[in-house]
């Protein structure tokens, strides 16, 4: 039986074309096995296509939610605006977006500006790294565990999958609620390596988030209840 006072909010950013239109819908079909539901935070730059459009659009239509992944942390006017990133958004998938996570490999994340900026665009909620050390209006997440590129790529699948497990249950003994980042890319390549390493672990499938992500959410459907970030806030 699932528990409802434990929550567990499950958060996806899309940072590359190669993750949008292949690793995306592993994880939702991993996701659908188990009958859960999760929010997928998108760049605009790697919408490219009429059938990537389409793709988000079914993606919310079966009750995924889709979030603005942001580029212009700190409103640099060389970028596009951060408020047409998000009206971008809404008319490329044409859907309500609820909340905001800042992009890292752009400018990245830049403390109280990010916080700032992020809270300007008027959403439900918004994440980053660190709780904000200024006010805000939007709700704000705490930190995610990061089950990819910190457990799984530092300790590998087995015993990143078991330090990232008790991690998780440290953080919801203490506030009955977390939250998990996963990246579409690392379900098609590996999470492993850097540069040429990468070819011959992701042939011998090595490092690759399916297995460890199929087995976290089959574990854990029946002590908690998995959530998309809007039905938390």
């Amino acid at each position: 039986m699932v528990s409802t006072f434990l929550i567990v909010g499950l958060r996806h950013d899309i940072d590359t074309v190669y993750g949008l239109r292949r690793g995306l819908g592993k994880i939702v079909a991993i996701e659908e096995k188990h009958g859960v539901r999760s929010t997928f935070f998108v760049r605009i730059d790697v919408i490219r296509t009429e059938l990537d459009c389409s793709v988000l659009r079914d993606l919310k239509d079966r009750d995924w939610e889709v979030g603005l992944h942001l580029i212009n942390t700190v409103n640099d006017a060389s970028f596009v605006s951060p408020s047409y990133e998000l009206e971008r958004l809404k008319t490329l998938v044409n859907t309500e977006i609820h909340g905001v996570t800042p992009c890292g490999s752009t400018i990245g994340f830049r403390g109280d500006i990010t916080w700032e900026i992020m809270d300007s665009l008027g959403l439900d909620y918004m994440q980053a790294g660190k709780k904000p050390g200024v006010k805000t209006k939007s709700f704000a997440f705490p930190p995610h565990l990061s089950f990819d590129i910190h457990y799984v790529r530092n300790f590998g699948e087995r015993e990143g999958y078991q330090r990232f497990r008790a991690d998780l249950w440290h953080k919801l003994e203490q506030d009955r609620q977390a939250t998990v980042l996963v990246h579409p890319e690392w379900f098609v390549r590996t999470v492993l390596s850097h540069g040429l390493m990468k070819i011959p672990l992701t042939l011998l499938r090595k490092g690759l988030m399916n297995r460890v992500y199929d087995e976290f959410v089959g574990e854990f459907k029946s002590k908690v209840e998995f959530k998309k970030y809007v039905d938390i806030c």
